[in-house]
């Protein structure tokens, strides 16, 4: 879950995206992965799911290993978006932390790769 004041906004990225609602330093902890608001699951508990709902959070799935636990935040952090330059990194484990100060009304941006097993199915990666 993000831990920083934000708010979701269109982006100019894609879609809907993040953006810090103060001035946050480098270094801080901007995210970190919480039991309540980051569901894990298993592949197998994911395709028992209705249809429907596999539709509306598969976009927003995770996998950190392959073949492993699947993982779906709850919270608006699952709209930011990627950057091959981001301004958060998550290459730690359940935490994400600000790469640079991030200005406030900037979009905060993770680099997918730094949490994903496999990212083959983003086309624009």
């Amino acid at each position: 879950m993000i831990i920083v004041p934000t708010y979701l906004e269109k982006s100019p990225i894609h879609g809907f995206g993040v953006f810090a609602n103060d001035f946050i330093a480098k270094g801080t902890k901007v995210w970190e992965f919480h039991p309540i608001f980051d569901l894990v699951f298993s592949e197998e508990e994911f395709e028992r799911l209705p249809p429907s709902t596999k539709a509306e959070i598969e976009i927003h799935l995770y996998q950190p290993e392959p073949h492993g636990n699947l993982y779906y935040e709850s919270t608006m952090g699952k709209y930011m978006n990627h950057s091959r330059d981001p301004n958060v990194d998550f290459s730690e484990v359940g935490c994400g932390w600000a790469t640079r100060d991030i200005r406030k009304g900037e979009e905060l941006t993770c680099d997918y790769r730094h949490f994903m097993a496999d990212v083959s199915h983003i086309e624009y990666l």
